[in-house]
């Protein structure tokens, strides 16, 4: 009874999370702050009152519409809520509440939010990858000191994706962003360097899935251009959550 009442806990936080990254998504490309302000329609500017801003539910009950101008509320604003919902329960599903639920759930906000700025502006801001820098720090330091994994670990993490993701940039100029290697560098030192290495892997496998179905669909050619932040931070998403497990599949092939 206390399991279930703390999943619905963990649940309803991570969808109450998911309407500030909202903010944070339409805000952050704008140059607009996101801590001060009343959340508005976009279509209207209509200021939105508290019980039609309730974290998913609000957006069933309005059938998806504003309440002053009818006009449809854009997907993104559910998919993010129920999005971070889901994470933050598997993250509490996995580690429990200790601090590396905690920096392991702030790692997936700020991913679930340059993820959508990058398929909607094709950029991955500055500001979100400084912070997971620091989220870095401060996971390496908590790692060291409780659980005695080597800190050059995730110093070598912050060079082991970014560098060669640069090296490719100077090769093919249009093939790879900057903000793309800053975000494996950060995250790098958040993970250490064979997390990071594993999430390179998988997300450059998750762009070509996605690369290959657009050909499909759209009938496209290789040139076609997706983001590739948020392939980059699917991946890092399943190697925080089965990285492990996928290592030891891996070499339980060979040993």
């Amino acid at each position: 009874m206390l399991t279930t009442a703390m999943a619905v806990i963990v649940f309803l936080f991570g969808l109450l999370i998911g309407s500030f990254l909202n903010v944070c998504i339409y805000r952050i490309p704008l140059r607009k702050t996101v801590v001060k302000g009343r959340s508005y329609c976009p279509s209207c500017n209509s200021l939105i009152p508290w019980y039609c801003n309730i974290p998913l539910f609000s957006f069933l009950f309005l059938k998806g519409r504003c309440k002053d101008c009818g006009e449809k509320i854009s997907l993104v604003y559910p998919i993010v809520e129920l999005l971070n919902a889901l994470l933050y329960l598997t993250v509490w599903q996995i580690y429990g509440l200790t601090f590396t639920a905690l920096f392991t759930a702030i790692l997936f906000s700020i991913l679930v939010v340059i993820s959508f700025i990058d398929l909607a502006h094709q950029i991955i801001p500055d500001g979100l990858v400084l912070v997971i820098f620091i989220l870095g720090i401060a996971n390496a330091v908590y790692q060291t000191v409780t659980f005695g994994v080597p800190w050059y670990t995730f110093v070598i993490g912050f060079f082991a994706a970014s560098v060669p993701l640069f090296i490719l940039g100077l090769i093919y100029p249009d093939g790879m962003g900057g903000g793309d290697i800053k975000l494996m560098a950060a995250s790098g030192l958040f993970m250490g360097w064979k997390l990071i290495l594993l999430s390179l892997f998988i997300g450059a496998l998750y762009g070509a899935i996605v690369s290959i179905f657009i050909i499909a669909r759209k009938k496209g050619s290789m040139k076609s251009a997706i983001p590739f932040g948020p392939m980059l931070s699917l991946g890092i998403v399943t190697c925080a959550l089965a990285g492990e497990k996928i290592l030891f599949w891996y070499l339980s092939l060979f040993i």
